[in-house]
């Protein structure tokens, strides 16, 4: 893909990202707003706003696919406000399904758009996961990390899963554990639950820890390979 075709397709899925996100502030202050003069009991508001129809959570569901194809756009950000606006258990639905079909069409589909990452973490990263030994439990890992840019995980995964079905089961399966803390997080903050958020913040850093597998992985590989 020409340096002209790539700019126009991130020019184009920027465009889109910008319109969704402006339709759906548009769309949940205009029902909050009504929703404040109708509702007292804090309980019934945070119920009510929570209850959307299926096109609500196919515009968010968009936003979020289209967010996987921008390099450094916040999707955990998008997905935490998933809880918020639609409650844990439907949020956990969006969150999997947006995060599974976008990483496996950017790994899958999309690769030539994308150069190896630049910047020193996530450069470091990406050596290490075409360096693993397990290359499966590698992207898997990289997927069910919060935060990690997802571009990184993708372009990893195109040099090293070449069965597709395999890597659309490592896409889903990565995407359940973040996908469940954006969702439940996102809830907890509406709701106040401070217990929920602190469990939440403990499995997210036990999650980051895990990201020393990969590395060690690496190592294990690199000291083999010299005896």
């Amino acid at each position: 893909m020409s340096k002209k075709q790539k700019t126009i397709f991130f020019s184009v899925i920027t465009v889109l990202a910008l319109l969704l996100i402006g339709f759906n502030i548009w769309y949940f202050h205009r029902q909050l707003t009504t929703l404040l003069t109708q509702f007292t009991n804090r309980q019934d508001l945070i119920e009510r706003f929570q209850a959307h129809e299926p096109f609500d959570m196919i515009t968010f569901t968009l936003l979020l696919i289209i967010c996987t194809w921008l390099p450094g756009a916040p999707v955990a950000i998008f997905a935490i406000v998933a809880g918020i606006c639609f409650g844990h258990w439907p949020a956990l639905v969006l969150n999997a399904t947006a995060i599974t079909i976008g990483n496996f069409s950017v790994a899958d589909l999309l690769p030539e758009i994308w150069h190896a990452p630049e910047r020193h973490t996530t450069g470091k990263l990406y050596q290490d996961l075409l360096k693993i030994r397990h290359p499966s439990v590698g992207i898997l890992l990289g997927y069910a990390i919060p935060f990690i840019p997802s571009t990184v995980i993708n372009l990893a995964a195109k040099r090293l899963i070449h069965n597709r079905p395999k890597l659309a089961l490592l896409c889903f399966l990565g995407s359940l554990p973040t996908s469940t803390l954006y969702a439940f997080g996102g809830d907890a903050v509406l709701h106040g639950n401070v217990k929920l958020l602190l469990i939440i913040v403990v499995i997210a850093l036990l999650l980051f820890g895990l990201g020393r597998v990969i590395h060690y992985d690496r190592h294990r590989e690199s000291a083999d390979s010299r005896h």
